[in-house]
């Protein structure tokens, strides 16, 4: 087989490839290309997912007229000099890979004006070419506009999902972005509609509430520590709010948002003995190193780092968690591992004699180990499922986990988590006979939604509402909850991140 040069569309291609991945991935590079202009005010717009149109707007220094056609010519940047520049990585891009692979797969038209001038400049480019070029007006800064995205790739077109899953997409970046740098305004509109908007005055609090809503804001916990060249500033939510996924721990290293297990794991770990299992928690973790000690050229759209010294950047990370989380514990607990005494009262302990009588409620045990069975008949509960023994309660501890013997020994069962796999399991079950039955709420409950969450509600409120959910918008990202499945009568749903209405929610749709 002959060995031959590409020709340069198509290896302008590949490397589209490689940094365009979904509508989000442009968001990305335009929002850092922004971020590394001083922009104090940067506004994105996106239709239909991203693939009919972005835009993302700034008041940043601008790039000279005469220079802006090269800005769209491969490897070209003004954000690295020489090799001793790879060494100290200050800025969010730095390849010179973005703009000419985002024109490669779109129609891309910029225009930008340095505030030092009276004109500025304009370009067109169609999927790679360069259409037109010439003089501008407007403000200073500068507007990129993507559309058309992958039109002349079908085969990436039509491994995009759904319209609302990238529109989500596009909020989660913009939204850790607008955490990441508090002292910029953000706004983001989806569809001709703002979904949210921060007020750039450089409280991070502040930028949290625009994100995930004022009441988790004001909740938030501050914890902070200096190091060796090192620092840490933090905001994490108390136990009481937590979520279903990861997707709610953002690290930010040297304000670059980026993925990393390890640390992700260590902001896991100062939460230990304090979560229900499978839940996880919100937190905001801003860590300045010495940019020699990050390596951030090992991924394509530099999403992912490579740390020197992993093992103390990881104990500097979960110490000041750590730290302020303990002061939480109950008085007499010993949190991260540690269990509170179970409450007894003395019983016959001869051989052959029943158990103690431990101070705990039997049937809500019951009704988690045998779903929708009453306790009260024994011979009426049907057959536990394969695989799960049957189990004998003996005490209950910190009002949280079921302490339980079976034919494997002991058993730790988080009786929260078990109620709501059982409500979970009892709608499921509904929907699927055709049986499920509403309950109107006298005064309609008022939640507030994240970006994303808003535009998972775009995907999933019909299935929601199939299983009783009726949601209905009152602005601002606000929902009116107007009705629940009536297996949650009673239940408090307006627990925040904590109760069915979000546990439940989140399950049925996943």
């Amino acid at each position: 087989m002959s060995i031959r040069v590409l020709p340069p569309e198509v290896a302008s291609r590949i490397a589209a490839g490689e940094v365009v991945e979904r509508p989000a991935s442009i968001v990305k590079e335009l929002v850092e290309n922004a971020l590394d202009a001083g922009a104090r005010r940067v506004a994105v717009e996106a239709n239909e997912g991203g693939v009919a149109l972005i835009r993302v707007v700034d008041d940043g220094c601008g790039i000279d007229p005469e220079e802006l056609a090269l800005a769209f010519a491969r490897h070209a940047t003004s954000k690295l000099r020489d090799d001793a520049d790879l060494d100290a990585i200050a800025t969010l891009g730095f390849r010179g890979e973005a703009l000419p692979s985002i024109a490669a797969v779109a129609e891309v038209e910029a225009a930008s004006r340095p505030a030092a001038l009276q004109t500025g400049g304009r370009v067109r480019l169609r999927f790679g070419e360069l259409a037109d070029q010439g003089a501008s007006g407007g403000p200073a800064g500068t507007a990129v506009s993507v559309r058309n995205l992958f039109r002349e790739q079908p085969a990436r077109l039509r491994f995009l999902r759904s319209t609302g899953a990238e529109a989500a997409q596009i909020a989660s970046i913009v939204s850790h972005y607008a955490l990441a740098y508090p002292e910029v305004a953000f706004s983001l509109r989806l569809d001709g509609r703002e979904s949210f908007a921060t007020a750039g005055g450089g409280d991070r609090r502040a930028a949290a509430a625009g994100v995930y809503g004022a009441e988790v804001a004001a909740a938030l916990l501050e914890a902070s520590e200096q190091g060796e060249g090192a620092s840490i500033e933090a905001l994490l939510a108390p136990p009481s709010i937590s979520r279903a996924s990861r997707g709610y721990i953002t690290l930010f290293i040297n304000r670059r948002w980026v993925r990393s297990r390890s640390l992700a794991y260590a902001v896991e770990e100062a939460y230990s003995g304090l979560l229900q299992t499978g839940r996880f928690p919100i937190a905001v973790v801003d860590l300045r190193l010495p940019p020699g000690d990050v390596d951030v050229n090992v991924h394509p759209a530099k999403a992912e780092v490579r740390l020197r010294n992993e093992r103390q950047v990881f104990a500097f990370v979960q110490r000041p968690l750590r730290r302020v989380l303990a002061g939480l514990a109950p008085v007499g607990a010993e949190p991260f591992g540690g269990w509170p005494r179970v409450a007894a009262r003395p019983g016959p302990s001869a051989p052959g004699d029943p158990a103690p009588d431990l101070t705990l409620e039997r049937a809500p045990l019951q009704s988690a180990l045998r779903p929708g069975t009453p306790a009260q008949d024994p011979a009426a509960q049907p057959a536990l499922p394969a695989g799960l023994p049957i189990l004998r309660p003996l005490g209950q501890a910190g009002t949280t986990y079921i302490i339980a013997e079976g034919p494997a020994g002991l058993y730790l069962i988080d009786q929260h988590a078990a109620h709501e796999r059982v409500l979970f399991e009892r709608i499921r079950e509904a929907r699927a006979s055709q049986k499920v039955e509403v309950q109107g709420m006298l005064e309609p409950l008022v939640v507030e939604l994240t970006p994303a969450q808003e535009a998972a509600l775009a995907i999933q409120g019909t299935a929601l509402a199939d299983y009783g959910f009726a949601l209905e918008p009152l602005g601002d990202r606000a929902y009116l909850v107007r009705t629940l499945p009536q297996v949650l009568a009673g239940q408090d749903a307006a627990a925040t991140g904590q109760g069915p209405l979000f546990g439940l929610s989140h399950q049925l749709v996943n």
